[in-house]
Order: structure tokens, then sequence, then C-alpha cells
């Protein structure tokens, strides 16, 4: 039974030697506290006349304790012990109590039992220094001296020596601290190059926790959410029960044992004595045939929530898990979570990857070029000489359809393209057949408007002798052919704001960086371009190769309307003082040349742009149906029960078409008299209002396909004509 004595204390030596206390603390300048503490315990063995003396050091609120010295002997490594009923009242209390050895835990006397003789009642004296973060507990083991100096003389010599054996200790458990956190710096470098596969990133995450903590066993399970419950895929081999390769899965209700605990309350549980847990269950919180001792439970949490849970079974070498291996758990769980949901997002990557592949591949197959495709296209003997295919203002509806890939090969053969950039002669061929089967049977933006903006870029290189005369390098020449032609692969019909509204997997794709379609279409061309058979610039020097991607890219962008009128005023600048050789002069210059071919369906005659408009319209309508049927209002211009057409189409031209050619026109003086034209069609347009005025507005599509619109257009043209001449000659008069 203990016996508790309360002893006054004084600040003041009254039993102790004041030089023998001089030396002690002269003495203490070893960088251990083991060393400190062999020093303490002779000059306490010596004065208390004690068989020996060792001190408890515990760390928190009497949670954890441990002995690292017996007398003069250091133990092999700091032994931690449980903290007993018995110790937690000796630190809580003021006075020193007395107990027999025999009375102690079985780990505390396996400890100091090796190093006393062996009787059967040793009593040992315990004197209690609380303080924070560490407290001590000095054993005095038989003193022949009363046990009143036994504390007095504990007290007196540490009033001096505590503070830097505190010190000493704290520096200790700081400086294993950083070297823990050391190594889970490296633990987490490694968890993070196994990202890949979630069943290594899980195993290694296993194995490097064990190493952390100097646990035996470590289960990772993680939450099931549709099942609602808990699973963990491990090697039997781990706990030598099995073949290493196998694979086995655990799987749990999320609601049993201390795992369970743990996810519902997401705290971490740290068992001493894990059999005595009221909640634990052997079914999960531990492996067969191993013997649970202790259990470190810990939640694995990422930022929605928790998603698994870590648990360390038995650490070697001590009875339990202590507060230092509770910091490293929760710091693991952390970087765990991390991993884990990088890597459950690196694997749907993939899989989109995968699919994507295929879908791809799938798309690649329907539009794939058979050889006697490619043949036919080579050996056509038909007639590719029409005498206005290099003109501005030809209308490609002159040509048959199928004819038209044997047209643009023509283009890029009589621009001398093939031979200056040594374009294969079947390559070119499967390209073109291959661009051709990437447009979709849209009421515009088909085979046919690629066609168009293609013809139209071919003609402007060839009238406006754009290479001839410096504003364009054969590179960018060639890439201003091909970017007409796949500037609008894959188009749906629809807007960008369109696929940004509906939320379209475009949308989700390119949305960030804008000109959604656009983009779209690029990507679509770059993956013909690199498509086997239809690699046309693979013949390029790398840094050429570079440049071309990177022209193609700028061509096709420059489609997009919201560019052109953001960028329209230094378009303007630009064109008030062109200057030959400048990039960002050259940059504008293909920006503009690009809008030009995509509109130029502005500048055939009369019957071309009706039907282009017709077309356009089409389009128009289609999406502003299908945003009706999705709850939005469109805009008037995509309402066929709201738009105007005579005002849509003067209102474009006038803020679109003119600004953009004449601005062409001050840098390229030949392409002035494209103004002319389209101020002509605007003439037609104003005409064209009274018609469309005299009947219902949703029937304005079927007045612009009327053949009697023309002679009603005339009729009014003529009368303006003569209403004219009326007022001029009146004029006169007066």
């Amino acid at each position: 039974m203990a016996m508790h004595k309360k002893t006054t204390k004084r600040r003041s030596l009254q039993n102790s030697d004041p030089g023998k206390i001089l030396d002690l603390v002269m003495n203490l300048n070893d960088d251990t506290s083991s060393q400190l503490q062999i020093k303490i315990n002779s000059y306490l063995r010596e004065e208390c006349d004690a068989e020996t003396v060792f001190v408890v050091v515990v760390h928190g609120v009497g949670s954890e304790a441990s002995i690292e010295v017996i007398g003069s002997t250091p133990l092999p490594r700091k032994l931690k012990i449980c903290m007993t009923q018995k110790l937690s009242d000796v630190l809580k209390s003021t006075a020193e109590q007395t107990e027999l050895l025999c009375n102690f835990g079985t780990d505390f006397q396996a400890i100091v039992s090796p190093y006393v003789t062996k009787e059967p009642k040793k009593r040992v004296i315990m004197y209690p220094l609380a303080d924070k973060p560490f407290s001590i507990i000095v054993c005095i083991v038989a003193p022949k001296i009363l046990e009143e100096q036994v504390a007095l003389l504990i007290y007196e010599s540490f009033l001096f020596c505590w503070p830097v054996l505190k010190k000493t200790i704290a520096l200790e458990y700081e400086c294993t601290l950083k070297q823990k956190c050391q190594q889970l710096l490296r633990v987490a470098r490694r968890l993070f190059t196994q990202v890949a596969s979630l069943e290594t990133l899980l195993q290694i995450a296993m194995e490097q926790a064990k190493q952390l903590t100097k646990a035996e066993h470590c289960s990772v399970m993680l939450v099931d959410v549709d099942r609602m419950e808990l699973v963990e895929k491990y090697h039997p081999g781990d706990l030598r029960q099995g073949d290493d390769d196998e694979v086995m899965e655990r799987r749990f209700p999320i609601n049993i044992g201390i795992m369970g605990q743990v996810i519902k309350t997401g705290t971490l549980i740290n068992c001493k004595n894990a059999k005595e847990h009221p909640i634990y269950d052997p079914k999960i919180d531990c492996y067969p045939g191993v013997d649970c001792k202790a259990i470190l439970c810990f939640p694995i949490r990422e930022q929605t929530g928790i998603i698994g849970v870590g648990q360390l079974i038995n650490k070697i070498g001590d009875p339990y898990f202590d507060a230092m291996d509770e910091e490293m758990a929760l710091a693991f769980s952390i970087y765990c979570g991390v991993c884990i949901m990088h890597s459950v997002v690196y694997q749907k990557i993939e899989e989109a990857h995968i699919r994507n592949a295929l879908a791809n591949e799938l798309v690649m197959y329907h539009m794939k070029v058979s050889d006697s495709e490619v043949s036919r296209l080579l050996d056509c003997t038909g007639f590719h000489n029409h005498p206005h295919i290099s003109s501005l203002h030809f209308n490609p509806r002159a040509l048959p359809i199928r004819e038209l890939p044997c047209y643009v090969y023509k283009m890029f053969s009589d621009l001398g393209f093939d031979k200056k950039f040594n374009i294969k002669k079947t390559k070119l061929a499967r390209f073109i057949l291959h661009v051709k089967k990437g447009y979709r049977d849209v009421p515009y933006h088909s085979w046919l408007h690629a066609f168009n903006v293609a013809q139209w870029a071919y003609a402007a290189l060839t009238n406006y002798k754009l290479v001839a005369k410096g504003y364009l390098t054969d590179l960018q020449a060639l890439m201003f052919l091909i970017a007409g032609l796949v500037h609008d692969m894959d188009h749906r019909g629809t807007t960008n704001s369109f696929q940004i509204q509906g939320k379209t997997t475009l949308a989700a794709l390119y949305s960030s960086e804008g000109s959604v379609m656009e983009r779209h279409h690029l990507a679509q061309a770059m993956c013909v371009l690199n498509s086997e058979g239809c690699d046309l610039l693979e013949p390029l020097a790398r840094r050429d190769y570079d440049r071309a991607l990177v022209t193609l890219r700028d061509y096709v962008l420059a489609t997009d309307l919201a560019t052109y009128f953001k960028n329209l005023n230094e378009y303007k600048a630009v064109s008030l003082d062109f200057q030959k050789g400048n990039r960002v002069h050259t940059i504008a210059l293909q920006s503009l040349l690009m809008n030009a071919a995509d509109l130029s369906d502005q500048l055939k005659d009369w019957s071309s742009v009706k039907k282009t408009a017709a077309s356009v319209l089409t389009e128009f309508f289609k999406q502003g149906d299908a945003e009706k049927n999705r709850g939005s209002l469109p805009v008037s211009i995509m309402d066929r029960e709201r738009c105007f057409i005579p005002d849509l189409e003067i209102e474009f031209l006038q803020t679109t078409c003119i600004p953009l050619f004449d601005i062409l026109g001050r840098i390229l003086p030949k392409a002035q008299p494209c103004l002319k034209i389209i101020e002509n069609h605007i003439e037609r347009w104003e005409a064209a209002r009274p018609v469309f005025a005299e009947v219902p507005i949703t029937a304005g599509l079927s007045v612009l396909l009327s053949p009697e619109l023309d002679n009603l257009i005339e009729q009014n043209l003529k009368e303006k004509e003569k209403l004219r001449i009326e007022n001029e000659t009146q004029e006169i008069n007066e």
C-alpha cells in the first residue's frame, strides 16, 4: 500500500551540501538527456544511500511515460511504459509516495528488475515534478535514509537540475520530430510518384506508414459510398499467410469496430490496450492470426470529407503508440488522402483518355480514306480549269460538288506548295479527302464553305501576290491555304455562346480559353495532320514545323468574330502605317486575310449572296429553336419569329464587312474594289425592305428564296433611281 507524506518545500538548501550541488550543476554540460540523467542519478544514489535511482519522463498530461536510464546505465533505447493509475496519481500529488516494486506493472518491473537485487519487497520512493510539456517522476529504489530526507534531497537538487534537463528533453523531442517530418516528406514524395495505380499506392502507403511509426501491421480501408462499406485490398503475403502476388479483398459495414467509430466521428483513436476497448471488433480491427495489443486508427480526408481510414497495429518495441505517432499519422493521412484522390482522378483521366482515343479511332475509321479514293483523285481526268477559279469573286456553286477536292489539289499545285515543301501527292490527296469527310452536313458551315474560303485564300495569294511582294512568307502562305480548308472542321451549326450556355462537352474542354468552336476546329485539324498518310508538314525542319503549327493556330482562332471586334482598333492603327517584316503587323494582316476569306461570300454576285444568307439563317433559326426547347430566349437574329432579314444583313455588312475590307484595302490597295461590291449589296438589301415588310416576319426565309424577290428589288431600285433623278432635276430648276 502506498504511503503519502507531505514535505515542506523551501527554495533554499536545508539538507543538501551546496558544494556538491554546485559540482553537480557545473557538470551538467553534456549534450544528451541520458548523460545528464546518469550524473543526477549518481548524485542522488550517493546522497540517499540507495540501491539505484532512475527518472520516469512523462510527456503530456500524464499520457505517456518512458525510462531511458537506470542508475548509471543507459538503456539500449528509450523504453515506454504504460501510464498506470498509480503513476498518474503520483504525478497529480505534491508529495512523495512509497510503493513496493512488485506492485508495479509488468512492463515497469521488466525494465527495472535487471538492475536491482532480487528481494521480495523492494521499496521505491517516487517524487513528482509536474511541468509542461514534460514532467518527471524521480524513483529512488531502497534508500537507507529517512523518506522525508529523500524527498528534500530530490527537491533541492532538481531546483537547479530540472531547467537544464527539461530543456535537453525538449530539444531531443524537437530533433526527433524534425527527423520524423523529414521522413514524412520523403514518404509523401514517394506517394506522389505512384498515383498511376491506386492499388500500388495503397500498398506503398501501408508500407510507409509502418516504417514511419514502427508498426507491425497497417491497413488502409476506403469508403465504398455506393455500398456504404469499408473495403481493403491487401496481399496476404504481407501477413506471411499466402502468395505475395495474390490480392485479397476485405469488406465490412461502415459502422462497426474502432474503424467505424473513426469514420463516424472523424477523430483519431489511440487504443493502448485494444482488446479492452468497448467497440473493438477483431473482424475489422485486426488480421487473422495477429495478436492485437495496441491500435492507432486515423481518418483519411480530402476536401469533400472522409474517404477512408488507416489503422496501425502494434508498435514494435513499445507497448503503445505515442503522441508523436499520432501527429505523424494525422500528417500522413493528409498526404495519403491527397494522393488517393489524385490517383482516382488520374485513373478517371486515363479512362477518359482511353475512351477519347477509342472515339477518335472510331471517327477516324469512319473518316478513313481508302487507297482507291486517293487514286481516283490523283487519276481524275475531269475538267479542272474553270476560267474564273482564281477570281476573288468566283462562285464555287458553279462547280460540281464532286470536283471540289480536285480543284483544291490544283490550288496547292498551282501555288507550287507541293514542290516547295516536298509534299507527296498521295499525302496531299489523302489530306484533302480527310478534311472533306471532317465536315458535317449542316446548312452553312459545310465542306462547300470550306472550299469557298480556301478558294479565296488561293485567289488572294494569286491576285495580291502576297509572297512575291513580301507580305507573307512561303510557309505563312501554305498555312493560309490549309487554314482555309480546316478552319470550320466538325462545325455543329451552332455558335460559341450556344455551346457555353448549354454547358456542352466542347464548352467544358475549351471555354476557359475562349473561342470554343474555333479551338475545336483546330483540334480536329491537328488530328488529321497527325494521322498517318496525312502529315503534310512532316518534311519540314523542326523549327519550321513549330512555326507552321503556331501560324495555323493564329489563322483558325482569328475566324472568331469576337476576336475580330476585340482587335479592330489595333487593325485600324496597323493599316495606317503598315510595315512589311514587322511581326505584329504581319500577324494583323494574317488575321485580316483569314477574316476576309471567311466572309468572302459577301464578295460574290447577288444570287450567291442570297443563297449564302438563306444557309446562314437556316442554321441560326435551327439554333434558336434548340434554345427555345431548352427554355432559353434566343437573340433576335436566331429567332425566326423576330428576325427581320434585310436589317440583319445590312447591319452585318455595315458593322463587320465594310470595316474589314476598308482596313484590308489600306494595306493591300488591290483589295479596295471589294468595298464597292459590298455597298451594292447593302443597296439591294435596302431595296428589299419593303418586300419583306409586306409579309409576316416568320415568312422571311421563304421570301428570300422566292424567284420573284429579284424582280421586286429591281422595281424598287428603278423607282429609287427615278426619284433621285427627279429630285436632282428639281434642285437644278430651283
